[in-house]
């Protein structure tokens, strides 16, 4: 049975469940009042019965006692006796056996006392008792069933009021099925469902956040990975395409090295932009770790030393080393692929305030106002003309943002006079202080 009810509606079960207690309970409060009033009845009907012996046993003159006695108390007759067993006077039309103390034999309840000289015994019918006794019994058994019913519609009628967040929140659940939906759990409930809808708003927002974040990974490893793997994958056909020398192999790996490169870069790109959310780091020595960056940098772009001027000065922020190396590298590879061959970039690292500035500018054609502004969304280009074989990963400067801001910092392009510089600030270390 209680299996089966597992499979009803927590109102209906409520309902059910309420219903059998109360009317357990008013069974066994009806059933402790019967028995109450039967004791009470019983123990006023003795004490009356003993009264009524006493008094006639203490006033005892004759018949005459008895019969007054009786007038008074119509329905208890009495008997008195000598010790021996003869009677003196009775008011019983039937014989009535001597007993002492209270006896209660079928409907009859009796009473006997003795002084010595005389006996006398009551009896009294408890029958017409016994009978209103039973009726009360039938009342309080109507009376039953019209408040197990009355329970069950309040109890029905309750339980619709206390469930009723619940029946909105399902509602609202229904609602956030939909692939599209960016509502939240609604309540009207102020208390405890409230508390548990703003919980549960707080984990849906989370695993939304996740669901972005593995879509956003998910097309944007579609839209970076699919050109350079195809370029790649035809590099490596046309190579197996005819034979070759040793040394052509060689010369051809060689030359698929920077596209594998690329990939890594894009690859490495991506993971940085679908990571949500950064942990507090330990302070970075900044002009140190920029000058290693800038340094393996010029080695992998294959960049002319000459054409880069580098200004730092020491100072240290709160960011991780890899962290710093994707900005820097981002903002060298955006300067370099808008600098014409003969002009330099120009890499600044200064104080101002309670900020530390990093700077790449280089001279090229610069940004528009419109530029600027969107340089850091995903997947904007200034040049639509460039490809991805020669362009960035369109992906790039949006990563930046995405690390410069969880470091509290701010990202941006800068006008200048000619060229472009993009700048990340980030807040001083305490150790610079």
């Amino acid at each position: 049975m209680f299996s089966g009810m597992l499979n009803w509606n927590l109102r209906l079960r409520l309902t059910v469940m309420l219903t059998l207690s109360v009317s357990a309970a008013l069974a066994i409060v009806f059933s402790v009042v019967l028995v109450v009033l039967r004791e009470q009845a019983l123990e006023r009907r003795f004490s009356e019965l003993e009264r009524s012996v006493q008094r006639i046993a203490h006033e005892w003159s004759g018949p005459t006692a008895l019969v007054e006695e009786h007038d008074d108390f119509p329905e208890v007759d009495f008997t008195v006796s000598k010790p021996d067993g003869t009677v003196l006077a009775s008011t019983s039309k039937t014989p009535v056996p001597f007993s002492v103390g209270r006896t209660k034999i079928e409907h009859r309840l009796f009473f006997g006392s003795s002084n010595g000289k005389i006996s006398v015994i009551g009896t009294a019918s408890w029958l017409e008792t016994e009978a209103g006794l039973r009726q009360l019994a039938l009342v309080l058994m109507g009376l039953w069933l019209p408040l197990v019913i009355l329970t069950a519609g309040i109890a029905w009628y309750g339980g619709g009021l206390v469930l009723r967040p619940v029946t909105e929140l399902v509602r609202s659940a229904d609602k956030l099925s939909s692939a599209s939906a960016k509502d939240l759990l609604e309540t009207t409930d102020h208390a405890e469902f409230a508390a548990l809808a703003e919980s549960l708003n707080k984990m849906i927002e989370r695993v939304r956040r996740s669901a972005e974040v593995q879509e956003q990974f998910a097309s944007d490893a579609a839209h970076e990975l699919r050109s350079p793997l195809a370029l790649l994958r035809t590099r490596i056909e046309t190579t197996l395409l005819n034979g070759r020398t040793s040394e052509e192999y060689q010369s051809d790996l060689r030359s698929l090295l920077p596209k594998v490169d690329r990939l890594t870069s894009i690859v490495e790109t991506l993971l940085s932009s679908a990571r949500d959310g950064q942990g507090s780091v330990p302070s970075l020595d900044l002009h140190v770790s920029l000058n290693q960056i800038v340094n393996q940098w010029v080695l992998d772009a294959n960049w002319d030393q000459d054409r880069l001027k580098i200004d730092m000065v020491p100072c240290q922020a709160e960011i991780t080393f890899e962290e710093l190396r994707i900005v820097a590298c981002n903002f060298l590879d955006n300067a370099a692929s808008h600098s014409p061959k003969v002009t330099p970039l120009v890499v600044t690292l200064i104080q101002l305030d309670e900020v530390v500035r990093l700077g790449v500018r280089d001279f090229g054609p610069g940004l528009s106002d419109e530029g600027r502004s969107q340089a850091f969304e995903r997947f904007y280009r200034s040049d639509e003309d460039r490809n991805r074989e020669t362009g960035g990963a369109g992906i790039g400067l949006a990563v930046v943002k995405r690390i410069v801001e969880s470091r509290h910092g701010q990202v941006g392009f800068c006008e200048v006079e000619s060229g472009a510089e993009a700048y990340m600030t980030l807040p001083i270390s305490a150790n610079n202080i």
